[in-house]
């Protein structure tokens, strides 16, 4: 890789308490977030979730989008309360799904056959616009899934024992739409990080069609010291995003006139081991690895587009869903 020159509703959830309440004398009281309603959009709120000392938890919540009419969704904001592993929403690639409304543990990643992403961040206060005319589709009414990773060990706290995500979604007037968004979840499950060891692993992926890039943000767990992600055409590319250390991965956008077009795309993680231990693919971040690309995309073929790139075995498999 050679480095370049350069709608107003609510939806609530409220998760089931886990195990122990947050101990007398603990941290400030925990605050559920706060924004305003968006105008024209729709606002959804989880949590909170309860997440005992020392441990970390993974849920999903199953919520029904509120909007009573199909949605071009062109501005998402994402608050988030707590130590925040990850926030990702996903609709099911069955559009009939009707899950009951509530929460269950979920450590390990949603199958990408059944449930397809539509956003994610790692960032705690995510505002981002999207170029005119580019827009996330929602359908009325359909099922949502909320996977939310809260933590308190290591190198992210949630002092108050709880967690929340709340997300505004702004619409914009559907005669304006000239292309749907698609998201990208590119995952390494070959991961391998040896003791005593800086090691690291590399995927690389080309896709059906080219796309033009929204944004890009890498994800791996506490081992992590860089995370490199470019653009691949089958023979090479140009670095596109750098991350160093593991807190606050930047969430990399582009507006219309900066969106590279890109055939495909390639990220590296970078790792420090200094334990007698050998960490690999899974979801705890004391205990495993991961090193994961999302990224997200336009135009698409259809509204509701989701492109994978998994590597598994030494064999990279690349499948566009939601068609």
């Amino acid at each position: 890789m050679r480095h370049p020159r350069g709608l107003a509703l609510l939806a609530v959830i409220t998760f089931a308490q886990v195990l122990a309440a947050r101990p007398v004398g603990a941290e400030a009281p925990f605050r559920r977030p706060h924004m305003h309603r968006p105008g024209h959009g729709c606002q959804i709120a989880v949590g909170p979730v309860t997440v005992p000392r020392g441990t970390e938890l993974t849920e999903c919540t199953y919520v029904k989008f509120p909007g009573k009419r199909d949605m071009a969704v062109n501005r998402v904001r994402i608050k988030v309360s707590g130590g925040s592993h990850h926030v990702h929403l996903y609709r099911p690639a069955d559009p009939t799904l009707d899950k009951p409304d509530g929460a269950e543990l979920c450590n390990f990643a949603l199958d990408f056959s059944v449930w397809q992403l539509i956003l994610a961040t790692q960032e705690l206060n995510l505002d981002w616009k999207l170029p005119p005319g580019v827009a996330f589709h929602f359908r009325a009414g359909e099922q949502l899934a909320a996977q939310t990773h809260f933590v308190d060990n290591g190198l992210l706290r949630t002092p108050s024992g709880r967690g929340w995500a709340l997300f505004n979604l702004y619409s914009m007037p559907r005669r304006k739409l000239t292309s749907y968004a698609g998201a990208f979840f590119g995952q390494d499950r070959d991961v391998v990080v040896p003791p005593h060891a800086t090691s690291t692993a590399t995927t690389r992926c080309v896709f059906p069609k080219p796309v033009r890039l929204l944004a890009l943000t890498g994800h791996y767990h506490y081992r992590g010291v860089e995370f490199t992600a470019g653009t691949w055409d089958g023979t090479s590319g140009v670095q596109l995003y750098d991350q160093h250390g593991y807190l606050d991965p930047p969430f990399l956008r582009y507006s219309a006139l900066d969106a590279p077009t890109v055939s495909g795309l390639q990220w590296q993680c970078t790792y420090d081991n200094p334990t007698d231990q050998t960490f690999t693919f899974g979801p705890f971040t004391e205990e495993n690895e991961h090193c994961n690309l999302f990224a997200f995309y336009y135009p698409t073929a259809t509204p509701d587009e989701f492109t994978t790139c998994v590597q598994k075995d030494g064999v990279v498999t690349t499948t566009v869903r939601g068609e």
